[in-house]
């Protein structure tokens, strides 16, 4: 008697299943583990399973409550065990990288603010067939998705969320200290140096930390400073509007800010703010929401973005945003489960927008129809509805390469601006600045 034909699994594969796989080989075999539902099969195929998930500590922590609620609900239809594991956002680089050095560890996992789809795209599983469909279903991807999420045409990451950072400011001292509505860089300038003398200065940190990294791009953008050429092969870093940048964020830092930002983490500025000190801060709306019930005096004389939606330069307005995606590990032992969990997730924006009080903004162009969810009713972030106009990813104006992606993860833009700050000429801080680009640069082009 014939033995019938089983997967790696144990479970018994249909004539049709089995004749797909052999005729393709191997790859047959891989697309038949890692897209089992497109046939409808996807209880049968992941009931009785496991599947672990790597996330950040959200800033807004009533998220990771609603999220892991989620994940075990869909979790519990489809018959999957599902463990979810938070860790502190400035600990998943190293997590990730720990990770695939020992080919084991998490099934799907998230990256946030430092993405590195270009670095570990080998080592993921091609996702193209969940952004294709999600993409048809949500209107298109706005063009910062393909930015964090593609290399050589194909999708190794589903886009999830990205974060905004506004201006947060506070009404009631611009009013007291008679300061103009802000729309400038300028404005926000001035505001500080008034700010400060009377112990409110303003804050954006100088620092190893993802807002370090955000927040001085858009100064610098917004300058016209530019990363690399379109391409993202050559830096473009080494200009003149560089130098007028860095004398102008000195300059805000010495007459507006105090030393401390040279140490701030990514939670000092909002600390800096809930506590009635800050002037204003350049940071996700997680500082404000933090304190709407717990300090509504506070709350209510704050400002969320300004007129234009992000601070103007001699360049333009640019928001340079802390972009979040997740990925499947090629080495993951039930990629079926994680692809079909990845595009139930994937679709359910509204969720995301809800549980996140509006901090989880989408990459998919339908839900920016107003009014949004979380956002559309809410006078105090109705001003973010816009945001998909003026967001931009590290890496400007090219995409978000291994490159340039070192860059941002080792913080060289910080610390070539704090060695500025603290004393060192600036044609020496940006000569060393320039010495740490180009030669992270020339690694990648070997």
């Amino acid at each position: 008697m014939a033995q019938q034909a089983k997967d790696g699994c144990g479970r018994r594969l249909t004539r049709r299943q089995f004749l797909t796989a052999a005729g393709a080989g191997a790859a047959g075999a891989a697309a038949l583990k890692l897209a089992p539902w497109e046939a409808g099969a996807a209880p049968a195929q992941i009931r009785g399973t496991s599947l672990r998930i790597l996330t950040w500590s959200h800033f807004v922590p009533a998220y990771d409550t609603a999220f892991d609620k989620y994940a075990a609900d869909w979790g519990q239809k489809n018959g999957v065990t599902v463990r979810v594991d938070h860790i502190p956002i400035d600990q998943l680089p190293a997590r990730i990288a720990s990770e695939l050095a020992a080919g084991a560890g998490h099934d799907i996992f998230q990256m946030n603010g430092q993405i590195q789809t270009t670095l570990y795209y080998k080592n993921m599983v091609d996702v193209s067939d969940i952004c294709d469909r999600l993409g048809k279903q949500g209107g298109g991807w706005i063009p910062m998705a393909k930015n964090v999420a593609v290399v050589g045409g194909h999708w190794y990451a589903l886009p999830e969320f990205y974060i905004p950072q506004p201006v947060l400011w506070r009404t009631d001292l611009f009013k007291e200290y008679g300061l103009k509505v802000p729309s400038t860089w300028d404005d926000l300038r001035a505001a500080a140096k008034v700010g400060k003398p009377k112990s409110h200065a303003a804050g954006m940190a100088i620092s190893h930390c993802n807002d370090a990294n955000h927040n001085w791009r858009a100064v610098f953008y917004a300058f016209g400073v530019k990363e690399a050429d379109p391409t993202g092969k050559e830096p473009a870093w080494d200009s003149k509007e560089l130098r007028e940048a860095m004398r102008w964020s000195k300059a805000l830092w010495s007459e507006g800010m105090t030393s401390e930002v040279f140490s701030w983490d990514n939670v000092s500025d909002n600390r800096s703010l809930d506590s009635g000190v800050a002037i204003w801060i350049h940071d996700a709306i997680s500082a404000i929401r933090s304190i709407q019930d717990s300090n509504p005096t506070l709350y209510n004389n704050v400002n969320i973005a300004i007129d234009g939606l992000e601070p103007r330069g001699p360049a333009g307005r640019f928001a340079v945003v802390d972009p979040t995606i997740l990925g499947i590990w090629k080495f993951s032992k039930n990629q079926a489960a994680a692809k079909a969990f990845l595009e139930e997730y994937g679709g359910d924006v509204k969720f995301s927008l809800v549980e996140s009080k509006g901090y989880n903004m989408p990459y998919l162009k339908k839900w920016y129809t107003k009014p949004m969810p979380s956002l559309g009713d809410d006078p105090k972030v109705k001003l973010l509805q816009d945001w998909d106009k003026v967001a931009y990813v590290f890496g400007y104006p090219g995409p978000a390469t291994a490159a340039a992606s070192e860059v941002l993860s080792t913080f060289v833009l910080p610390d070539m601006l704090a060695r500025y700050c603290r004393g060192e000429d600036l044609e020496s801080a940006i000569k060393w600045g320039m010495g740490q680009i180009k030669s992270i640069y020339a690694k990648y082009k070997s």
